[in-house]
């Protein structure tokens, strides 16, 4: 294995919102839900669905129904947003992310929706336990992000805020959830957000929680 290479793929991941106007290779989106399908499964039954969402009358109805997302990407939340918010960078983040997401999810050359099998209904969940199927379809989604970096793919996760009547219109079974969307494609030009990062020792802890002072910033 050339390590290298690997560790490449993980430093050249990052959100891309701003895609070009060209079509995403069959074989490299099979490539990357190969990929997703070889993450860790907490059943070991790998019980993940992935649907491609293609159709601009359904992506229009996706945006539309209004419970998909926890909001309109309008000028008022954004500002309601920001007054929360008193990091600088996290608030750049902000600031050019939110405005971008919903012609995002109409123009996306590509734009793919991971479903997982739910043991039990969400709402009944009792315990982080209940949730294993969920944490083990953000294992398959992080192999995705993985595999697309390896692809010169890019994109972000975006987490519906509801689901029911998404559900309903693309014929999602009662007893699957959606973990997120991914829009997929190749970047195009697109301001870089400065990141916040941190050092490992900062947040490494031996017996016991310890607390750390030093934080660092990287882009």
């Amino acid at each position: 294995m050339n390590y290298d290479d690997f560790y490449a793929v993980l430093n050249r991941r990052h959100s891309v919102r701003i895609f070009q106007d060209r079509p995403v290779e069959r074989e490299k989106l099979s490539r990357i839900i190969v990929a997703g399908l070889k993450a860790p499964s907490h059943n070991h039954m790998r019980e993940w669905e992935f649907i491609f969402l293609r159709d601009p009358k359904k992506r229009l109805a996706v945006m539309e129904l209004g419970e998909v997302f926890s909001r309109t990407p309008d000028k008022r939340f954004l500002e309601q947003t920001l007054e929360k918010i008193r990091d600088r960078i996290q608030r750049d983040v902000y600031f050019h992310s939110v405005p971008m997401q919903e012609k995002m999810i109409l123009t996306t050359p590509e734009l793919l929706l991971v479903c997982f099998k739910m043991s039990r209904p969400l709402r009944s969940c009792e315990t982080l336990f209940d949730l294993n199927c969920f944490a083990s379809a953000w294992a398959a989604v992080e192999n995705i992000l993985l595999a697309m970096a390896a692809e010169g793919l890019y994109g972000v996760t975006m987490v519906p805020f509801k689901t029911g009547r998404l559900k309903q219109l693309l014929k999602i079974p009662d007893d699957y959830e959606v973990a997120t969307f991914i829009p997929i494609g190749y970047p195009d030009k697109e301001y870089r957000i400065q990141q916040i990062g941190v050092s490992s020792e900062d947040r490494i802890h031996i017996d016991e929680w310890q607390n750390h002072p030093n934080k660092s910033v990287m882009t």
